[in-house]
């Protein structure tokens, strides 16, 4: 393992539990993941706080139409709902936590499995670790920063509901970068698996166009067989871990997603709002309105980044598929045993696709994709169209 990238996820690690996502430890050395008093207690106490926290919030009088000062009820009520979703996503993702904690243990068992089996897949993706983990925390801080700067305008009655809200954005953040690391990890065993394909593809295109004598091809093709066998199983497994990490947290993917889309039309109609009436009569200042496009930039750029990760893996697992398919440009046929070989792992891409949906209702391809895009240019254009009739 890469030492300086073991350190970064040690501190993803601790800080995890920390902030409440996780209910459960492992050892980085021996793969060994197992429950233990303290952090069963420990998360249950803070998963306590939230609720707490969310109770006395919503027993008190929270004046939250006073966050934007002057501006139109359309803009406080979509931003409310933005508000509403994050800290809504944030206490489904820890409450979660329980019902698929025997799920999520075992999918860490899995990953913990396959590091050991082979070191090289952290080394392959050091850069993809460093660049989601330093996106994140500039995320979380340009949000510590904004609302340090924002204190001062807001009474002393609203900042549990401040603080609530950071809290659920970090738990969020976090959530999201774990699902991401898992999923670049995934991406890092396929890569591997391409590469270990193509040499055996290759290595069958040289014993089709020339055939050795009867023992040696035999002996070549048997092995030429194993290869594909595990690299057949290990693909199998790995179909099961996106599948788990699916199942585990498909109501958290939801809100995520729920919480991409309604956040990028708020910020269309907040962007026109302020150029509409200014950004005065928002009470906003030049500088937390810089701080906000700043946050939106890497905001949207840390969901591209989960976006293409995901797209990109699916693409790795189609050149799987393209090159199973080269084996029809053999010269010949090979050792009835590496044939069968072949048909099995042809067979089981078929059976077991690679597929990542939310809840088995929403598919992330990239015509799913698109076409969450343009619902949302549309209903921007409805809410702006509303706005100019009725604001």
């Amino acid at each position: 393992m890469v030492e300086w990238i073991g350190w970064l996820l040690k501190v993803v690690y601790l800080y995890g539990h920390l902030i409440g996502v996780r209910n459960f430890e492992f050892d980085w050395r021996t793969g060994r993941v197992y429950k233990s008093i303290r952090s069963t207690f420990y998360a249950s106490g803070i998963h306590a706080i939230i609720l707490i926290s969310l109770a006395m919030m919503t027993f008190r009088h929270l004046n939250i139409w006073m966050i934007f000062g002057k501006s139109n009820m359309l803009l406080k009520y979509v931003l409310t709902l933005v508000f509403g979703l994050r800290i809504l996503a944030g206490l489904s993702t820890v409450l979660i936590r329980w019902p698929q904690r025997t799920l999520m243990m075992q999918f860490a068992r899995t990953v913990l499995r396959l590091f050991l089996q082979r070191p090289q897949v952290m080394q392959m993706s050091r850069w993809g670790v460093l660049f989601k983990i330093i996106i994140t925390s500039v995320t979380d801080l340009l949000q510590v920063i904004s609302i340090w700067i924002a204190w001062d305008r807001r009474r002393s009655d609203q900042t549990l509901g401040i603080f609530l809200q950071y809290w659920m954005s970090a738990i969020v953040n976090l959530a999201i970068a774990e699902h991401y690391l898992a999923i670049l990890f995934v991406r890092a065993y396929y890569n591997l698996l391409n590469t270990e394909l193509r040499q055996v593809m290759e290595e069958c295109q040289k014993l089709s166009n020339h055939p050795q004598r009867r023992g040696a091809f035999m002996t070549r093709c048997c092995d030429l067989a194993d290869q594909l066998d595990d690299i057949a199983q290990l693909q199998s497994e790995l179909i099961s871990m996106v599948t788990q990490l699916g199942e585990a947290l498909g109501i958290q993917g939801l809100m995520v997603y729920g919480g991409y889309y309604i956040f990028s039309i708020a910020t269309v109609y907040l962007s026109y709002s302020i150029f509409k009436t200014g950004y005065d009569n928002l009470d906003m200042t030049v500088t937390s309105m810089i701080l906000t496009f700043i946050w939106c930039s890497f905001y949207y750029l840390d969901a591209l980044l989960n976006l293409f990760i995901t797209l990109n893996l699916l693409d790795d697992h189609k050149d799987i598929k393209r090159l199973l398919e080269e084996r029809t440009l053999f010269a010949s046929r090979l050792d009835i045993r590496l044939e069968e070989s072949f048909d099995r792992m042809q067979l089981q891409l078929i059976q077991n696709p690679l597929k990542t949906d939310i809840l088995k209702t929403f598919s992330i391809t990239r015509e799913s994709s698109m076409a969450m895009l343009g619902s949302v240019i549309m209903h921007s254009i409805i809410l702006i169209q509303f706005d100019l009739e009725f604001f």
